[in-house]
């Protein structure tokens, strides 16, 4: 069990209880409305989980470090974790859903009648629904060479496939709304295409044009209404996220930094309402060089340092906030990853005002390490 490794600085000034907590070790992909986070990227080939009051600990799986996909998305409540896990009876690589009550991995194996395994594989674990009642990622198919399809796994249904638009192609869903009835991701075919499947059906999504085919899409709303996803730029001019719109099937660009714009700019997380957005921009290699944005209704495009100074959120100096992986459904918690090198991740509590004291998993915590 790893040691604690969470350091919180009480800020100075404005709301008096928000926090700025870094996690030196893994990559957090997601965050709750009380403020456990998930991750991969443990150092050890596990996914983690962290706490404000506990820090990080294991909790396994198989990360995309060995060689398999997935991300650690997690519910709104904190309990339920997506991921990728080895099921060593089977002989694959599946789709699974954590429970941090229980201390247990579940996996969903194969997509019935199509699934197959390709290499080590057969399903991967990107998202879990705000409920916790859904997991969403990618299922590999018989239906073509290396052909996989965005995969869904619901509780009393089971493991099925959202499909592709075209045979050949493959897609892929990342982020799921609350009910798990809208999921975001990408289709091949035009490159990695943004994409929505709203109630089973794919909604492919375009520039504000309606003819230029956007980027992939990583998060959806809470109430499923908006989707957020990527813009690339040319060479010599920074590219704009987007924020679509599944009710109206119309698309807004989200500005990039009027200062320290590149050229990809990927919209990574947004709250439940889609009024507040965030993620990265950068030149080039990986994201974690980059830096960090937070896109607010009526305000616009900033830093992640200009935001938390107008919220009165102390951090220390100099530090390097690369990009926001996550932002909670009640937009009171914000992850990303940076720090003084790209391998850390941090996090920040802003309650609302007037907000109760956050709940203490200490005892949660303490159950997982004496495991």
């Amino acid at each position: 069990m790893k040691t604690l490794i969470a350091a919180a600085l009480m800020t100075a000034a404005g709301t008096a209880s928000a926090q700025f907590y870094e996690v030196p070790m893994g990559r957090i992909d997601g965050i709750s409305n009380v403020g456990t986070a998930a991750g991969s990227t443990f150092g050890d080939g596990q996914y983690f989980a962290w706490t404000p009051a506990g820090g990080a600990f294991g909790i396994g799986g198989v990360t995309p470090g060995n060689g398999v996909g997935g991300e650690g998305g997690i519910s709104d409540d904190g309990r339920y974790i997506s991921g990728t896990t080895w099921n060593a009876a089977q002989g694959y690589h599946e789709m699974s859903r954590y429970d941090m009550n229980t201390g247990t991995w579940t996996g969903f194996g194969l997509i019935p009648t199509i699934g197959a395994q390709v290499d080590s594989s057969v399903s991967s674990g990107w998202g879990v629904s705000g409920d916790g009642n859904h997991v969403i990622g990618l299922g590999w198919t018989s239906q073509g060479t290396a052909d996989a399809h965005a995969t869904q796994w619901s509780d009393g249904v089971g493991v099925f496939s959202l499909g592709t638009n075209q045979v050949g192609e493959s897609s892929r869903a990342t982020a799921l709304s609350y009910d798990g009835s809208v999921a975001a991701g990408w289709q091949d075919g035009n490159g990695r295409q943004g994409a929505a499947w709203v109630n089973g059906t794919q909604e492919l999504i375009y520039q504000p044009d309606g003819t230029t085919p956007t980027q992939e899409a990583f998060d959806v709303s809470s109430d499923g209404q908006y989707v957020v996803g990527m813009g690339v730029g040319s060479p010599i001019a920074p590219g704009n996220a987007y924020r679509y719109n599944t009710a109206t099937d119309t698309t807004e660009l989200i500005p990039n930094l009027s200062s320290g714009a590149n050229r990809f700019m990927a919209a990574a997380t947004t709250n439940a309402d889609g009024s507040l957005i965030g993620g990265g921009t950068w030149g080039f290699g990986p994201a974690t060089f980059g830096n960090g944005f937070i896109w607010e209704e009526g305000v616009g495009t900033m830093t992640v340092s200009d935001y938390l100074d107008s919220k009165g959120v102390a951090y220390p100096t100099g530090f390097g906030f690369a990009f926001v992986s996550d932002i909670s459904p009640d937009g009171q918690w914000i992850a990303g990853w940076g720090g003084p090198g790209s391998a850390s991740s941090w996090v920040v509590h802003i309650p609302a005002p007037g907000s109760a004291a956050l709940i203490s998993l200490g005892g949660l915590v303490a159950a997982r390490r004496r495991r």
